[in-house]
């Protein structure tokens, strides 16, 4: 049980540390360092709920993207000066956002032919085009809704409608790309956070627990919005293969209460019980903790699907 454990000095102290635990001890309540670390790892719960719906909402975007381009300027669409861009000038400096991108196809370049090399013993490798899209990083596709890619002969606005199917929230192109853009990068930011296991909840506005709620929804909205953008199907795939609720779920008080070994124990004694309160959960999109008697105390968690 967790209240067996021995906690300080060496757990908290040392392995996971002070410094860490007061960002939590800070907004979350809890009587002891029991709750304390369940907090802890209720983040990572959290974290791991995200990661599909972020690796979802990357790679629908840079697909979605490569296919409108490639359909266009063909394969290597990024290489051999067919990425023209507003501000060119002969002689010129690049604009930031032409030459990270250019760096970025680069740098996935590269990494294919390592991991090709390190995995497969394969020397000189000629990376294919699909490759080199799954190796580019997240900021390409938010560099490439610059608006230096905005104008006459140049790759938006013309295939804005490929590339973002779904309802728009304004009917101006111009409008469109920066907003998207802005939401994009606010997504790759938070992807971040994600990716590197800091408390993803934090912000300058959170104080409370309920505002680390509040704003880890706020983020699994505009992850839903970017991929209703994009393509409502895949907007209905993640709601339907359970990815989007399993979400929500996760970033809860009654989670992170279970987390914290803080919820009640509800005894089930009869099939009629266990049906209502399966009802309930699903209602509530809520994990239930429930301890069954028919072959001995047996406890489970009841979660929807």
């Amino acid at each position: 049980m967790p209240r067996s454990i021995n906690y300080r000095p060496f757990l908290i102290d040392e392995l996971i540390t002070n410094e860490r635990l007061n960002s939590y001890a800070s907004v979350f309540k809890h009587a002891d360092d029991v709750e304390l670390v369940g907090a802890y790892i209720w983040n990572m719960h959290v974290c791991a709920s995200l990661y599909p719906l972020l690796t979802t909402v990357e790679v629908t975007l840079r697909n979605s993207i490569d296919t409108a381009l490639t359909k266009s300027l063909g394969r290597f669409w990024w290489s051999q000066n067919r990425l023209h861009y507003k501000s060119f000038s002969h002689g010129g400096n690049e604009p930031f956002v032409v030459s990270a991108i250019k760096q970025n196809f680069s740098k996935a370049y590269d990494q294919v032919r390592r991991d090709k090399r390190d995995r497969y013993s394969i020397r000189n490798a000629r990376p294919t085009h699909h490759e080199i899209i799954a190796k580019t990083e997240f900021s390409t596709w938010e560099f490439i809704l610059d608006h230096e890619f905005m104008g006459p002969n140049l790759i938006w606005p013309s295939r804005l409608g490929s590339v973002f199917r779904g309802v728009w929230p304004t009917s101006r192109a111009a409008n469109m790309l920066s907003s998207t853009k802005d939401l994009v990068k606010t997504i790759r930011e938070f992807r971040n956070r994600v990716s590197h296991h800091e408390p993803v909840w934090k912000r300058f506005s959170v104080h409370t627990e309920q505002d680390a709620i509040t704003h880890l929804h706020e983020k699994i909205d505009k992850i839903k919005q970017l991929i209703s953008l994009i393509s409502p199907e895949k907007e209905q795939l993640i709601m339907r293969s359970g990815l989007l609720s399993s979400a929500e779920r996760m970033c809860s008080i009654s989670e992170l209460r279970r987390f914290q070994h803080n919820v009640e124990t509800i005894k089930i004694k009869s099939i009629a019980k266990l049906s209502k309160l399966s009802q309930k959960a699903s209602d509530e999109n809520a994990v239930k903790k429930i301890v069954l008697y028919k072959y001995g105390k047996t406890q489970f968690l009841l979660h929807p699907a």
